[in-house]
């Protein structure tokens, strides 16, 4: 089975491109990429993960 049970909740601006059916893209509101991911072993915490430390290290504030 490919892709999350759950979309993962992401910080203002970051969306999770789907295009490829094989490899997933973490992309910035600015379209910049942030990870690539397998679209077969993904996870929704890795995502979230992974977001959340970009978006700390971008030195923005905490989302909701």
């Amino acid at each position: 089975m490919t892709g999350l049970e759950e979309e993962p909740h992401l910080p203002p601006g970051y969306r999770l491109d789907r295009s490829d059916p094989d490899v997933w893209t973490l992309r910035r509101a600015e379209g910049w990429v942030v990870a690539y991911f397998s679209a077969w072993g993904v996870t929704k915490e890795a995502v979230e993960e992974v977001a959340r430390k970009d978006h700390g290290d971008a030195g923005e504030e905490e989302y909701p």
